[in-house]
């Protein structure tokens, strides 16, 4: 049994996120792990009827853009859309199928852009208690 089982990638349709996410099936497969894709949504501003849509409108696209474009009969790749915070809703898909790294974009932003806009990839690390790493 691998020591990594399963990991996941945040994805948020950037081009980090797409370098993550071929390094998460790279490593899928090398380690023999479940890869779970993660996006997520922020649903504060919609009720849930219309955030219940666009989470599967969204789980569909991501769907295409990632696991579509996979020769996956090697590796096992899961799409999931989630509503809530990113980092928050990221740590929890973790937790609950205990995966113990996390793989995710980062645009390089310096400390001060880190400090005025926030940063996943830096609350992640804080947040998760798994190994986090940032691929530009």
């Amino acid at each position: 049994m691998s020591l990594i089982p399963r990991l996941v990638v945040a994805y948020d349709f950037s081009d980090p996120a797409r370098r993550a996410f071929e390094l998460a099936v790279f490593m899928g497969r090398q380690l023999k792990a479940e890869v779970h894709i993660v996006t997520v949504l922020d649903s504060k501003e919609s009720d849930a009827e219309t955030a219940s849509k666009e989470i599967e409108d969204l789980r569909q696209l991501l769907e295409m853009r990632t696991c579509g474009t996979v020769k996956a009969d090697d590796v096992t790749l899961k799409c999931h859309a989630l509503a809530g915070e990113p980092a928050d809703a990221i740590v929890a898909m973790a937790r609950e199928i205990d995966a113990p790294l996390i793989l995710c974009g980062t645009t390089g932003k310096g400390a001060v852009a880190r400090t005025l806009l926030g940063s996943v990839s830096h609350e992640l690390v804080h947040k998760s208690g798994a190994i986090v790493m940032s691929v530009p």
